[in-house]
């Protein structure tokens, strides 16, 4: 399933506990180790590449 996470998007599979996350134009952010911590992926990436 996808979700979208304001500028993100989320892959959400029953089948993992990791949670791949893109931008909503594709680009790589990260894989969080479970759905919860989602925002540390987010965090690095925005501060690795400013807007």
């Amino acid at each position: 399933m996808l979700e979208r996470y304001g500028t993100y998007v989320l892959v959400f599979d029953a089948d993992r506990d990791e949670v791949p996350v893109f931008t909503t134009t594709g680009r790589w952010v990260g894989e969080a180790a479970t759905p919860d911590t989602i925002g540390h992926p987010i965090h690095a990436f925005e501060n690795t590449n400013p807007p």
